[in-house]
């Protein structure tokens, strides 16, 4: 029997912090990056939460914030572009930002686009993030934002990666349960396509099964307790574990398929996965019927992951038809046609209309 090789590279953020209170190690953590002027980039829901950006702001330290950059859903380039523009003229050497996947995204993007003006070819400013949701856009080296024409686009650049990441729970309080609960079915979107990615991964497939186990034990209960900043921290610590394997996670069919609708039709990124996630397992099983078997162990069944997986949407109340958002199969066929490839467009059509 010939031994298996492989390689793996970890591109997670140097440091993660995690717990409520963790808000205090922002500090540390702008002092050992020696950033003394930040930029905030944030969104407009939080920009009116003035407590919880009073207290990221209280927490700087020695830093000060002369900008406050806003960005609105899926992240338009025109709006990054006049962030780029306003934190040059006023001048800042570090990001923090805190929000979710829009925010985060837009953020690595101006990092990067600063430190290019700095003459910085080797890395982006430094950058933390203070994760408002579970999309986990912060464990990432991409990002993705919106052209003009309303369709989704992406850079890779291993530049856009953070330094550091703070889960602080109770500054989470204020984001909606829906979008709490929608982005942890993205979390467990990553985990699942990770598993099912081509090639091998066995340490990320450790990781991606007990985010698998985790989610579905405490999803369901911070749907039960919204306060419960003790059940977000669970929810956070299953999001991070779901995402080991960024760039086979994020380029799986559900991302993509999913991309390829929410931003043309304004459908957030974790409701696409709890529209799409279920019929692309379905789908998946034609071919990887032994990682599906796999999986529902994780989930709970040892029968049906894609079963279980559209249960725990419906138990924690979330859309699961694409018909819901105005859509029908005109637009779906359109999308399928554009992405056919990999994967024929009949396929592609048909995992659409399943989830219709």
């Amino acid at each position: 029997m010939t031994a298996e090789t492989g390689s793996f590279n970890y591109s997670n953020p140097r440091a993660i912090h995690w717990g409520a209170g963790s808000l205090d190690q922002l500090a540390p953590e702008l002092s050992r990056l020696q950033v003394t002027r930040v930029a905030i980039v944030t969104t407009r829901s939080l920009l009116a939460q003035e407590k919880l950006l009073g207290r990221v702001r209280g927490a700087l330290g020695a830093a000060e914030a002369p900008a406050t950059e806003v960005i609105g859903q899926h992240a338009p380039m025109s709006e990054i572009e006049d962030a780029i523009a306003h934190t040059t003229e006023i001048g800042v050497d570090g990001i923090v930002s805190f929000g979710g996947g829009s925010a985060i995204d837009a953020a690595k993007m101006i990092a990067v686009r600063l430190a290019d003006r700095h003459g910085l070819a080797y890395r982006g400013l430094p950058h933390i993030a203070i994760p408002t949701t579970l999309s986990v856009a912060e464990l990432a080296g991409g990002a993705g934002y919106t052209e003009g024409t309303g369709d989704k686009a992406g850079m890779r650049d291993v530049r856009l990666l953070l330094d550091s990441v703070i889960y602080d729970a109770e500054l989470t309080l204020a984001t909606p349960m829906s979008l709490w609960l929608s982005t942890g079915i993205r979390a467990l979107d990553h985990a699942v396509e990770g598993f099912l990615a081509d090639g091998s991964h066995p340490f990320s497939d450790v990781m991606a099964l007990e985010a698998v186990r985790r989610l579905f034990v405490s999803l369901p209960r911070a749907k039960a307790a919204p306060e419960d900043v003790g059940v977000r921290t669970e929810n956070q610590l299953a999001a991070w574990f779901s995402y080991t394997l960024t760039g086979p996670a994020a380029t799986g069919l559900s991302h993509v398929m999913g991309k390829q609708i929410g931003a043309r039709h304004g459908i957030p990124h974790g409701v696409t996965s709890c529209l799409l996630m279920p019929h692309v397992m379905r789908y998946m099983e034609r071919t990887k019927p032994d990682r599906m078997a796999e999986l529902a162990r994780a989930t709970g069944s040892s029968r049906d992951a894609a079963v279980d997986v559209r249960g725990l949407i419906s138990l924690l109340g979330l859309p699961q038809h694409i018909a819901e958002f105005g859509i029908g199969e005109p637009e779906l066929r359109k999308a399928a046609t554009e992405l056919a490839g990999k994967y024929p467009a009949e396929d592609l059509l048909e995992i659409y209309l399943s989830a219709l």
